[in-house]
Order: structure tokens, then sequence, then C-alpha cells
């Protein structure tokens, strides 16, 4: 927010907005795993993105495509979290390595969203991975081609975020 004093001092001042009460309502802790496919050229990058069907509880998701991801349970380590949301959204998780550390994200929006971020990969270099319900679609999108208008909004956020903390490792 944008300010001036009252000193007469016409420049403008950075302020913070009022502090806001933080409840489950307005704070999400979440994790987020990019699964990554194996590729020759280290300079291209595949990412797997769910697309979610009609039976996916948020209306507003429906029909766009996500990274697997889950809200943290109270007390959830944030790699379980991570390795709960591969099993209760792909389906043979015997190919996929163990999710790893790879970040953390932060936003405040109309709520609080504070991301853990992890990487995995396939093992053997496969390219198919079966989604479960509410998805109906599991595939690998090259980085430099997405279709960002298909993208939930705030999982575009985590991948171009990952992107950036990607390019400056």
């Amino acid at each position: 927010m944008l300010s001036l004093d009252d000193s007469g001092n016409d420049s403008p001042r950075w302020t913070l907005p009022p502090r806001k009460k933080i409840s489950p309502d307005n704070l999400h802790i979440s994790s987020f795993v990019i699964v990554r496919k194996e590729t020759r050229a280290e300079e291209e990058l595949s990412i797997l993105l769910l697309r979610s069907g009609e039976k996916h509880p948020l209306s507003f998701r429906r029909g766009k495509l996500l990274l697997p991801a889950t809200i943290l349970r109270y007390g959830e380590n944030p790699r379980e979290g991570a390795r709960r949301a591969l099993s209760e959204q792909l389906g043979d998780l015997k190919r996929l390595k163990d999710p790893e550390f790879f970040g953390m994200q932060s936003y405040l929006g109309t709520h609080w969203d504070l991301v853990f971020l992890f990487n995995t990969r396939l093992e053997d270099g496969g390219m198919f991975v079966q989604p479960r319900e509410p998805f109906v679609e599991a595939a690998f999108h090259d980085v430099k081609k997405l279709m960002r208008n298909e993208i939930a909004e705030d999982h575009l956020e985590v991948i171009d975020e990952m992107l950036n903390l990607r390019d400056a490792v």
C-alpha cells in the first residue's frame, strides 16, 4: 500500500497492510511436487501436470491442469505430504524416486500460501503415469511450451517461481 505521511512531505513511503489474524481459513500450508521426465538434453525440462475432471471438489479447478499437490494436515511433515499427494493423485508410484526438498515459496493474497516444493523423477525414464480420480489425464509438458491458460492460476505461480529458482541455481 502506498501512502503519504502527514508531515507535508509529498514523497510516498511504503506501509504494510494491517495485520490479520491467521486461521485455518486464510493460511494454506502445502506440498507441491514437480515430477520431471528424464531427458538427454539438460536444457530441456518436462514436468507432469494432471488434468482435473468433473469430480474435482473445487469447481473452479475442473478441467484445469495442476501439479501434484496437497494442503498439509496439522502436524504433517512436508515430505510426507508430498508422498501423500503422489499416492492419492497418481496410480503406480514404483518408478518414482522419493521426493526431495527443492525450496519454499510464499504468496499473500486473499489468503496466505506457504508452499514446500519437492522434486522427483521417473526412475526408468518412462513417459506414462496414470492419474487417479478426480484427475482424468496425466501428461508431461515442456516448460517452454506450457499452455498457461489451461493451468490453474495458483499452480502457474508455483511453476513460474520454480523456474526462477532453477535458473538461479
